[in-house]
């Protein structure tokens, strides 16, 4: 489906944040050895090309000191890809290395720093220049490399100790690489490319779960990675699970030896699990809090610590436990279980903070408010939902803006793919699109909610987002306050996060037995699961925001009239009535310094009644808050309705306890307005 489509029906196909990552080719086809298809032969090598043309930290000093063509340089398809791979592994080797000497301390530093140009710059740059129709060569083939290398240079690989653990390491985090690329390249990887992508990410979190076991062949040492590079391993991690539930999940147009593949890596329960890739999440996040701890009773018992052993402690296990907590509530968020989900989050020390870590990557930034909003707006809680939605969109038109602004400034041409700031921004923008259609959603859904009805909520956005959401979204919206239901369905479709077909659902559809019913798709089961939640919530709130919008024109009112005003019958109008009623009671809203946790909430008219009490402008901001509540009664004879408008009775209340006081009497503006209403009410009284 189309990103800016935005029909009433479920895209069965692969999901569109999975087609539209990297660098969108599917036209490419690999050697079984993942070298270069023979098309390819031109650029194959590098003899007579400039080597200052990618940007390759030391590439011009490696080539300076080769004389003659090595053997190993027989074994990797060109001098880029040789000098990526040698550089990447050198310093990956030099950061987790257990030296202590001051002088390898600075070395540290700078191996850091080359290991982020290699990641950010260089791996993007060979792959879009070499690797556009061919996969990166495979993991075999760069252990011949390094053994061939060790040769040449007269080294050798002891069975354990630092070489062999920088090896382990070093191999685990170019697999990340490798099948990230596949992932890229491809819009459908084959079966056997999702199982060793699986066993990847497998020897690669062990690996940082090991952390500490240095001796032998476990443990990352010292390593210090880019914290981008770590975010993209989780993201990454989260990404191929989706697509392989995806994946399984569509029958049609699978062979029945793909069918049975399937089968057996069900029932094997191990391989893309949503128990195992939780529990690896979980692990992560653990074994972070314990490392925390363990540190913290040291530095007990030794306060002081000289700098260069400060330098020395790796990154990796920190800042992915870190991660994984978002990972983990994305993987619950996606699997429909929001309340989970938004506990997940509340492990995040620095949520809403604006210098926590997520804030400083981009596409964590992003996701975390994506998710934390759609799991509010899921759990009918839209102003929560409305700034974390408002948050996130703020943030990639900031993005957008200083990168039109560095492209503009003479900083390089457009960037293009997955790893460039404007194929990230691009698909920021997507994620951001989803957002503004969601709060298009919540806007009127919010309405009859009390204080949080939709003015209060489309005056907690940004003017900027209010300006875009009424341009792309103003008739739309128009159709949603009229109680069309199919034009909230049309941006749910598109607004969603493509939900994973969990073993539960396989087993609720059909016979239960997986691939019992080629025709069926599981992934349609998950989505309409979540659908008939949703749609159930727009049937009882499509009315309400009518019924409201004629309760405010009186303040008596018959059963029998409004009925007919609303067109549908006394029975279905007193239901309506009963769930405006229920949907205005007990509304809460997340406040930081009242609440622990992101599930609790404040009740709005406490939050209303606190602000009342203050003094100045807390009065007025109180006033603005209630202006949107009223309440009403239906007599004992069931036939007329009386609306208490909470706003009149404030300012009554107020010219009483506070004749004197010009900060706590409602504005003159105000004041105009609601004599206008009661105006307008009188009059509708006289035509009857």
């Amino acid at each position: 489906m189309n990103e800016n489509n935005t029909g009433g029906f479920y895209n069965d196909e692969e999901e569109n944040e999975i087609t539209t990552r990297g660098n969108g080719r599917t036209d490419g086809r690999l050697d079984n050895d993942g070298g270069l298809d023979d098309d390819d032969n031109a650029t194959g090598t590098m003899e007579g090309e400039d080597e200052k043309a990618l940007p390759l930290p030391g590439a011009a000093a490696m080539t300076r000191t080769r004389t003659t063509k090595a053997a190993s340089s027989l074994v990797l398809p060109n001098d880029h890809v040789r000098q990526f791979v040698s550089f990447l592994h050198k310093r990956i080797g030099e950061s987790s290395s257990s030296s202590s000497s001051m002088q390898y301390g600075g070395r540290s530093k700078t191996s850091q720093h080359e290991i982020g140009n290699l990641y950010e710059k260089s791996f993007p740059a060979i792959s879009e220049r070499y690797f556009k129709h061919a996969n990166w060569p495979k993991k075999e083939l760069v252990v011949e490399f390094l053994e061939k290398e060790r040769e040449e240079e007269g080294k050798e690989r002891t069975a354990t100790g630092p070489t062999a653990a920088d090896d382990k390491i070093f191999l685990a985090l170019y697999e990340e690489l490798y099948f990230r690329h596949v992932y890229s390249r491809t819009s459908s990887p084959s079966i056997e490319e999702r199982v060793e992508s699986w066993k990847a990410y497998c020897r690669l979190f062990d690996c940082v779960l090991n952390e500490g076991e240095r001796e032998g062949v476990g443990g990352v040492g010292g390593l210090v990675l880019p914290n981008v590079w770590l975010w993209d391993m989780v993201d990454e991690f989260i990404y191929q699970f989706q697509s392989f539930c995806q994946f399984r999940g569509k029958l049609q147009a699978k062979s029945e030896k793909e069918i049975e593949r399937l089968k057996e890596l069900k029932d094997e329960d191990d391989v893309w699990q949503k128990e195992k890739v939780e529990a690896y999440l979980e692990a992560l996040q653990n074994k972070r809090k314990e490392k925390a701890e363990r540190e913290q009773e040291e530095a007990t018992l030794k306060e002081e610590e000289s700098d260069e052993k400060k330098v020395r402690r790796s990154n990796v296990l920190d800042t992915l436990g870190y991660f994984a907590i978002v990972g983990l509530a994305r993987v619950q968020c996606l699997s429909g279980d929001y309340e989970l989900s938004l506990k997940t989050f509340d492990a995040l020390p620095d949520l809403q903070g604006g210098r926590s870590l997520h804030a400083r990557i981009p596409g964590c930034h992003v996701s975390v408010n994506y998710h934390v909003g759609f799991a509010y707006f899921m759990l009918n809680r839209y102003k929560d939902a409305a700034k974390f939605f408002n948050r996130g969109i703020s943030h990639v038109e900031r993005l957008q803006m200083n990168l039109r602004r560095r492209e503009n400034g003479g900083g390089g041409g457009k960037s293009t793919g997955s790893h460039s700031p404007g194929g990230r921004i691009e698909l920021l923008r997507k994620k951001s699109e989803q957002m503004l259609s969601l709060l298009a959603i919540g806007i009127p859904m919010s309405c009859g909610s009390g204080s949080t009805s939709s003015g209060g909520v489309m005056r907690s956005l940004d003017d900027h987002t209010r300006s875009v959401l009424r341009e792309k979204y103003g008739d739309k919206m128009a159709k949603m306050n009229n109680g069309e239901t199919d034009a909230f369905a049309d941006l749910f479709a598109f607004a969603c996060p493509k939900f994973i077909a969990t073993n539960e659902i396989i087993k609720s559809t059909g016979s239960g037995e997986y691939a019992a019913d080629p025709s069926l798709s599981y992934n349609q089961e998950a989505y309409k699961k979540q659908l008939a939640v949703f749609v159930e919530e727009v049937q009882q709130r499509a009315p309400l925001p009518k019924l409201k919008s004629y309760l405010r024109l009186y303040t008596t009112i018959s059963v029998q009239k409004l009925a007919h005003l609303m067109e549908v019958t006394e029975d279905e109008l007193k239901k309506n009535l009963e769930v405006m009623r229920e949907k205005s009671s007990n509304v809460v809203e997340y406040r930081r310094e009242y609440c622990k946790s992101l599930l609790d909430g404040v009740e709005v008219s406490k939050l209303n009644a606190s602000s009342a009490g203050g003094g100045g402008g807390t009065s007025a901001t109180a006033h603005w808050n209630n202006f949107d509540a009223f309440d009403f009664a239906l007599e004992e004879d069931g036939k007329t309705i009386k609306v208490f408008d909470h706003y009149t009775q404030n300012q009554q209340h107020e010219k009483q306890t506070s004749s004197t006081s010009p900060a706590a009497a409602p504005t003159k503006d105000a004041e105009i307005f609601s004599r206008h209403i009661h105006r307008l009410s009188k009059l509708m009284e006289e035509l009857k």
